[in-house]
Formats: structure tokens, C-alpha cells, sequence
């Protein structure tokens, strides 16, 4: 549990530096500006993201800190590497 903890205060402060840097809040949206493309998300995708981010860190820092002994946190990372998979892939290939 010490594992999963350690590892998501670390995807916490990824997000808290990505957002405070990068990040620029509109009454409906946030845009994003990573190197030379900007970002139009909306709050509710962004709140995915960052529960799909969070949780795939949480379950990386299981897995360590039980040295891959614990079930729960190998179903949890299986269940969230699918959906960020499928995820990112439906974002990358919007029509």
C-alpha cells in the first residue's frame, strides 16, 4: 500500500506541474499547449483523464510496493491500461 500511495502523490504533482505550466482555463474548457499543438478539452474529459492517470499510477505503485504479489492491484492496472488504451486511441483517431 506504501507503493501505490508513494506513486500516486508523484501522479499528482506530474498533474499539478503539467496544469499549472501548460494549462490556461476558459468558462467551459481548458486549453492545453504542449510544444506546438494546443489542446481544446472540455472539464468533464479532463476529470477522465486525470481519474484514468491517477488510477493506472496507483496501481503501478501497488504492484511495486507488493512486488507483484497482490491480485487486486494486477486486475486494477489491467482494467486501467484497457480504458486508457482504448482512450487514447479514440483521441488520436477523431474524425
Amino acid at each position: 500500500m506504501k507503493g501505490a500511495l508513494i506513486a500516486l502523490s508523484i501522479g499528482i504533482v506530474l498533474l499539478i506541474l503539467l496544469f499549472s505550466e501548460t494549462a490556461s482555463y476558459s468558462s467551459g474548457t481548458i486549453d492545453m499547449h504542449l510544444h506546438d499543438t494546443y489542446f481544446v478539452l472540455s472539464y468533464a474529459a479532463v476529470i477522465g483523464f486525470v481519474i484514468l492517470f491517477l488510477g493506472t499510477c496507483f496501481s503501478i505503485g501497488g504492484i511495486f510496493g507488493s512486488h507483484a504479489k497482490s491480485k487486486l492491484y494486477l486486475v486494477l492496472l489491467a482494467l486501467f491500461l484497457s480504458v486508457d488504451i482504448y482512450y487514447i486511441v479514440k483521441f488520436l483517431y477523431l474524425p
